[in-house]
């Protein structure tokens, strides 16, 4: 733990096993720095110029207007101010999007919580539940996301059921609409069935007076007349925007006449992407259209799974397509950061199922420890270990240093003197009879204090 720590305990470095539980705060961690605050000094007051700026601002408007306030309508006109049409579209713009209705919570990841686990075990101290939970969120490869739909219920209506979850098997990305998870699943899975290869050919022949272009993405679709036109818009609207109507996508599609876009798209069109099928001799090569047709009979209705409670690796969440559900992740990260409510307790089973015990000391922290602490009464023991926990009891909160300082002072860290004090604390702390934790302080069990049920 610290400096203070025996070379007899005959135990690993604690720093070793518990690399990642760092509970140094982030600002503590970082290099002193100047002020950012140096540069900005408080502004004076400009008492030399005379009279006051609102004064000589008086002056220029004139007197006040009979029968009411220059700055807004007459007293008795309490209908505010009118709203323009800029107005009307700048509050229309700010309007928060409706909450998704799941249940978002974090919980630990399995291997991670047992590597954890394990290192507790060896470290014989006690850990901050809460610190521990922190570690876990600042990691996303430690931690799950667990979304849940609940029935929504309004008052005096009854509860609509509850939303339906679809979760792509292959990346483990959910949505809340079957068909922008089906969209996911073939523009980013169809590699699956398919080898994916891009040809060369010649460029389209005939005259094209306009090209259209996606607005949103910026891509070119072809002329309205090109027979690869609608396939190449339904491809891209199944990729991207499924979570829009077709309609609405096409309204985003606007026709330019600009030569050099004509000829950036005849370019473009050189390259063509063709499609064989896997575990075929032979293959015959596909257009777009026809591997997305035999990737939906075959292998989209395993692919897409359909329930009311998922669960994903947090690490990639940041990137789903839908946005409900990641601002709705988003959000209770920010909650969890402050307090990780939900992570603590999802750990505490865990804990307790792995042979941990918890205890509440320094006003109301829960601590983790693989020690069961239960309190000696010092009456009853014999004298090197009454020695022990009378000082304790007396100095709350001390160092082994501490300990030794005060009952042996002056002593060589290695002497016989040194020995005869150790060799008890040890034993009290593996008999839970002195607690140590993170910190290196030692504390003695309260009577009548237990460890709680998680």
């Amino acid at each position: 733990m610290d400096e203070t720590s025996p070379e007899g305990r005959g135990q690993p470095d604690v720093s070793e096993l518990l690399v990642d539980l760092n509970f140094v705060p982030q600002w503590a961690r970082q290099s002193p720095q100047e002020n950012p605050y140096a540069r900005h000094e408080p502004r004076e007051r400009r008492e030399d110029y005379g009279e006051r700026p609102r004064e000589r601002r008086d002056e220029r408007r004139g007197p006040r207007p009979p029968g009411g306030d220059r700055r807004g309508p007459p007293r008795g006109d309490r209908r505010g101010p009118r709203l323009g049409p800029r107005d009307e579209r700048r509050e229309q713009r700010f309007v928060p999007p409706p909450p998704a209705p799941v249940q978002v919570t974090f919980i630990p990841e399995r291997e991670r919580l047992a590597t954890l686990v394990h290192d507790l075990h060896i470290a014989r101290s006690a850990w901050p539940l809460a610190e521990i939970a922190h570690r876990f969120l600042t990691n996303p490869d430690a931690c799950l996301v667990k979304l849940e739909t609940h029935a929504l219920q309004r008052s005096n209506e009854p509860a609509k059921p509850a939303a339906t979850l679809f979760q792509c098997a292959e990346c483990h990305a959910v949505f809340l609409d079957a068909a922008a998870a089906e969209g996911h699943a073939v523009a980013r899975h169809l590699d699956k069935l398919f080898v994916i290869e891009d040809v060369s050919t010649e460029p389209p022949a005939g005259n094209f007076t306009c090209v259209a272009r996606c607005r949103m993405s910026g891509e070119l679709l072809g002329p309205p007349n090109h027979h690869g036109y609608q396939e190449k818009m339904l491809a891209l609207y199944r990729e991207r925007y499924a979570h829009m109507s077709l309609d609405e996508y096409r309204n985003t599609i606007e026709t330019s006449r600009e030569p050099a876009l004509i000829e950036k798209w005849k370019d473009e069109s050189r390259k063509q992407t063709i499609y064989k099928a896997k575990g075929v001799e032979n293959p015959p090569a596909r257009k777009r259209a026809e591997a997305e047709a035999e990737f939906r009979s075959k292998a989209l209705p395993g692919l897409i799974q359909r329930s009311h409670r998922c669960i994903a690796p947090a690490r990639g969440t940041h990137g789903w397509e839908d946005d409900a559900l990641r601002r709705a992740i988003h959000d209770t990260w920010q909650r969890e950061s402050r307090f990780p409510a939900s992570l603590m307790f999802a750990l505490r089973p865990a804990f307790k199922h792995m042979h941990l015990f918890l205890f509440k000391a320094g006003g109301g922290i829960t601590f983790v420890t693989p020690i069961h602490p239960h309190a000696l009464a010092p009456e009853h023991a014999v004298a090197p270990i009454r020695e022990v926990l009378e000082f304790l009891h007396a100095h709350p909160g001390c160092t082994r240093q501490q300990l030794l300082d005060g009952l042996r002072p002056g002593a060589a860290a290695d002497s016989p003197e040194v020995v005869a004090v150790l060799n008890p604390l040890r034993w009290l702390i593996d008999r839970g009879h002195v607690i140590e934790f993170f910190n290196g302080t030692l504390a003695v069990p309260m009577h009548g204090q237990r460890p709680h049920a998680p």
